[in-house]
């Protein structure tokens, strides 16, 4: 017998085996997800009473139940008693380790890095025998490949297509005009060399490899900043004048006329109840996608109009909190929420009770904005970036703002200095009236 148990965002997989009670977790997974991992679970339970299949020596019943009854094979050593680990073993052991430790958005760009350095360099191959030259021909190899956007978006309409039309929903827009191709940028390019680096620090050290990560001083190319944060005029502008949309769109900050308007617009629609209080919850505070999903009715407090938000990112040993205040209007939205919302654990949830993971909330994002002109926006993010342009438009001290959105970094800042332009307007057309 296997069943699921949820604690806050996390779900883990609970059964018994010769008489005793086991457990693994399974992370920020989706109810249907973690329903998967126990049917799974139960099904091996049987296979293993009947003896239809056999666990390894090597394997613990968990790591066993984890892997659906495929774990990866003992890290073989050399005559030496070295470690001797592959490119794909290193992936599968650390990506395994972090478990439960790292946010399930974290553990799929993880994923996504080495599906590209496994692809290039050899799952294969030992990661002790890789040296420099080898990265700097990773790089190299990965700077000069091509992306096709179109490729990806066609995928997509062929999935919606094929799911089971609703008499109640609008057919997607048309495609717009095919957007160019174009090479991985050398951001995502150092980023997936973080990601081996990591892992290859983690298995020296848990796994007592003994040689060092021979990635440092790789050449790259030059990185393109980010256009300056710009509003919906500017941005308009900018597409007019032959900057590309796609780029351009990225940068968007609302103000806070617009934000009322996306507001309202979303109010009337038909979409899931939790998902117009997530959009006014995410505007009011500026808290990040994956802190808002994590939020618990007992970290609202609405006689001292404050919200708790527990944080993962900002310090690497423990989880940590901060506390932003409450606008009346979002109080009252989240007043009346309260009294109609499911009971399930998180302040925004599913219908059925069920908690809502980052990447679900993405989707519903994505298809709440689809048929408005509103569609340009790329995510959650862009309240974000509303809310840090407001509070310095009013002037409100950095360290204020560093304290309710969590920045810790001289790069986060600098990043959104260039919100609100219309200020430097105004300094400069006073100094010379």
């Amino acid at each position: 017998m296997a069943w699921a148990e949820q604690r806050g965002a996390n779900w883990r997989i609970v059964f018994r085996y010769q008489n005793a009670k086991h457990s693994f977790s399974v992370g920020e997974v989706s109810d249907t997800d973690a329903e998967a991992f126990r049917g799974t679970t139960e099904e091996l339970l049987r296979l293993l009473k009947r003896n239809m299949v056999t666990l390894p020596d090597w394997c613990g019943i968990e790591e066993f139940m984890l892997h659906r009854g495929k774990p990866p094979a003992p890290t073989p050593t050399d005559a030496d008693g070295k470690l001797e680990l592959t490119l794909s073993g290193l992936r599968d052991t650390y990506i395994e380790s972090q478990q439960g430790k790292l946010e399930e958005t974290t553990l799929a760009a993880i994923r996504l890095h080495f599906g590209h350095l496994v692809r290039l360099l050899d799952g294969e191959r030992s990661v002790t025998s890789m040296k420099r030259a080898d990265l700097q021909g990773y790089v190299d190899k990965r700077a000069g490949e091509w992306i096709d956007p179109n490729v990806h978006r066609a995928k997509r309409r062929e999935r919606d297509a094929a799911k089971k039309p609703r008499s109640n929903r609008k057919p997607p827009p048309s495609a717009s005009e095919d957007r160019p191709k174009r090479h991985p940028p050398a951001a995502t390019i150092r980023k997936e060399i973080v990601s081996l680096r990591t892992a290859r620090n983690w298995a020296r050290n848990q796994l007592e490899m003994e040689e060092e990560f021979p990635g440092r001083a790789l050449g790259f190319a030059k990185t393109e900043e980010s256009l300056p944060f710009m509003n919906w005029d500017e941005a308009e502008r900018r597409i007019v004048n032959g900057d590309a949309a796609e780029k351009v769109w990225e940068c968007i900050y609302l103000r806070s006329a617009e934000i009322g308007e996306l507001l309202a617009w979303l109010k009337g629609r038909p979409v899931s109840p939790w998902v117009y209080r997530m959009f006014c919850f995410a505007a009011h505070t500026g808290v990040r996608r994956s802190e808002i999903v994590r939020v618990t009715p007992a970290d609202l407090d609405l006689d001292a109009d404050v919200v708790t938000i527990r944080e993962k990112k900002r310090d690497k040993r423990k989880h940590t909190t901060r506390r932003v205040p409450l606008t009346p209007f979002l109080k009252e939205v989240l007043r009346e929420w309260l009294s109609n919302r499911a009971g399930g654990k998180t302040l925004f949830c599913k219908e059925s009770g069920q908690p809502i993971t980052p990447r679900e909330a993405h989707n519903y994002f994505q298809r709440a904005v689809r048929t408005s002109k509103w569609n340009v926006l790329k995510g959650w993010h862009v309240f974000r970036h509303y809310f840090i342009s407001a509070l310095a438009s009013k002037g409100v001290d950095q360290r204020v703002i560093d304290d309710m959105v969590g920045h810790s970094t001289d790069e986060q800042r600098r990043r959104y200095r260039h919100l609100y332009p219309d200020i430097k307007q105004k300094a400069i057309r006073d100094l010379f009236r």
